[in-house]
């Protein structure tokens, strides 16, 4: 798809090209590091190898050449050191943006790039039997944005989520919780029915089994009967899987997250169990201690560049699965059910990088041969510290996001006496999770995130409600003149300050941060530009007038407010940020 803004670079380019005589490519032109320079630069390094002249002779000639010969969208051209520096027309340039803006609507920013393919992007790796903590906030957020970006840019993508509700930390739950039953004589015990309740029971029986390590064999005791389908095991298995499966939907609710394919550890060991006997059988896998491996590098030794990838463990000496035994079987099912897979994606925190690097190779020695992509992330932690769910030092994603709302709730109240009990929660939850996912997304995912309740939800700086406050401002303009979202108008442009056209320009560039954010797989780029972006409308609102200017430029300045509104709220959208009518 080509957009307006794609074709005003071609024209620049072409021109420059023709006073050097010598084609330039739109590629080659950059943003100058200050707007006082201009809109557009080109640097002159190459030509000066070519002519065999310095490169800030090149620009000055450039500049003087174009500079005799402007047109409607290049309003001026000058020379600085080594770089030829082009200032666009700004009727001609924002009228150009709007009207692409305002004809596209939703699909401004979109791109055919994954046309007629089918994606599954696998996170939300929710183990039941375990609580739900700030840690595995940027997974579900990330991924949610992922999604939609993919989407954005034409990929049919298949959300999918993996739940463990059979691994060794749910084996030590139920043991625990059973020794706890047969104590009471009871099976309820006055217990919380809640992920919580059962996180708190693996972290005890975790620290129950590292001060009496004999009784470890009770516990893979326990886990084998879950694999059996022992009677008295699957039941209590059941009634306390439902609790976490229960918060996981509310959870999924209020991240606004949409998985198409729940999948869980228990529809695939029987399974994973067959995969590890016919590799066994094939020769691709060999016992050691007891033990079921796949010896990677000498397999890989057989490749001209060998892989390195070590010892990969698919079964545990005592016949019980681990995660790679399920996985496997995982990876298959997969296939099966959505054959047309172009892509396999499994978004996973970098701790486990080397593990799917292992898992893919194994897969590929089974000849499934869907192209497997690791995605990770670095952790999120709090000002307090890192969390573990062993240790059972965690702050629970429910504790945290009261602890955000009921702070967005008392600043709402400050600034909105007036405001009724509803409207004021509405708000309150819309910043919250402006909060939450802008500070989960706002940094490259390999970097990690140490969470600041107080900086997130500010109005000032690099925050989500800072960005969510421009919109609304933009919202105020449009209601108090009477207009729709979407203000329509001749398809001219008649504001000329640099504030209107630095808008525009941050606008344009929203459907080349959608591709790169799409091949990259990196939602902080739409972030950053939101950011961007909001800073633009700030400069905006604060040296523009709209209301107060003549018809005309009233007119065109609505256009405008419109438009800017309509493509951050696609960037809202891509970022799974909701935006509160006011604020």
């Amino acid at each position: 798809m080509t957009y307006a803004w794609d074709s005003i670079l071609a024209h620049v380019a072409r021109r420059i090209g023709e006073a050097a005589d010598t084609p330039v490519e739109p590629s080659e032109l950059v943003e100058p590091p200050d707007p006082k320079f201009g809109d557009l630069a080109f640097g002159c390094f190459v030509l000066a190898k070519e002519q065999n002249k310095s490169p800030a002779e090149i620009a000055t000639s450039l500049a003087k050449k174009l500079a005799g010969d402007i047109d409607t969208l290049i309003e001026s051209a000058t020379a600085a050191g080594p770089y030829l520096n082009v200032t666009l027309a700004s009727g001609e340039t924002v009228a150009r943006i709007l009207s692409d803006v305002e004809a596209q609507q939703s699909s401004f920013g979109s791109s055919d790039d994954g046309k007629n393919r089918q994606l599954m992007l696998e996170y939300a790796q929710l183990n039941t039997h375990k609580e739900f903590h700030v840690g595995h906030l940027r997974n579900l957020v990330l991924g949610n944005s992922l999604a939609r970006i993919l989407t954005k840019n034409g990929w049919h993508v298949v959300t999918a989520s993996y739940h463990g509700d059979i691994g060794a930390h749910v084996a030590k739950a139920l043991w625990l919780l059973q020794k706890k039953q047969l104590a009471a004589g009871s099976w309820q015990l006055g217990m919380e029915k809640t992920g919580e309740y059962l996180g708190k029971l693996y972290a005890e029986a975790t620290k129950v089994l590292e001060e009496h390590p004999e009784l470890k064999d009770e516990v893979s005791e326990v886990q084998r009967k879950l694999e059996r389908g022992d009677t008295e095991v699957i039941k209590l298995w059941k009634e306390t899987r439902e609790w976490s499966l229960t918060e996981f939907k509310q959870i999924f609710g209020d991240l606004g997250t949409k998985i198409d394919r729940q999948y869980f550890e228990s529809e695939v060991v029987a399974e994973g169990q067959k995969i590890v006997e016919d590799l066994l059988k094939k020769g691709i896998a060999k016992e050691s201690e007891g033990a079921i491996i796949v010896d990677l590098d000498a397999v890989g030794a057989q490749r001209a560049v060998p892989l390195q990838l070590g010892v990969f463990l698919i079964r545990k000496s005592d016949g019980t699965s681990l995660y790679a035994t399920k996985d496997l079987a995982l990876a298959k099912l997969k296939a099966k059910e959505y054959p047309d897979l172009a892509r396999s994606l499994i978004l996973v925190d970098n701790r486990q990088s080397l593990y799917f690097k292992q898992l893919f190779r194994t897969l590929e020695l089974m000849g499934l041969n869907i192209p497997h992509e690791f995605v990770g992330y670095e952790f999120v932690t709090l000002k307090s510290g890192a969390m573990s769910s062993r240790e059972g030092n965690i702050v629970t994603h429910e504790s945290f996001r009261d602890e955000v709302v009921k702070f967005a709730r008392e600043e709402t109240r400050k600034r909105h006496a007036d405001w009724n009990a509803e409207k004021v929660e509405q708000t309150a939850f819309a910043i919250a999770m402006g909060g939450i996912k802008y500070g989960m997304l706002k940094q490259d995912s390999d970097k990690t995130i140490v969470f600041d309740l107080e900086h997130a939800l500010s109005f000032d700086g690099d925050t989500g409600p800072y960005i969510q406050y421009a919109a609304t401002r933009l919202a105020g303009i449009l209601k108090k003149a009477g207009v729709g979202r979407r203000a329509s108008g001749v398809p001219t442009y008649v504001g000329t300050s640099v504030a209107e056209k630095r808008l525009a320009l941050q606008m344009a560039k929203f459907p080349a941060i959608c591709h790169r954010a799409s091949e990259e797989l990196s939602p902080h780029l739409v972030a950053q530009w939101c950011f961007a972006m909001a800073r633009a409308i700030t400069d905006f609102y604060r040296d523009v007038k709209v209301l107060d200017a003549t018809d005309d430029l009233t007119s065109s300045r609505l256009r405008l407010v419109a438009s800017a509104r309509s493509v951050l709220m696609l960037g809202f959208d891509l970022l799974g940020i909701p935006l509160p009518d006011e604020m």
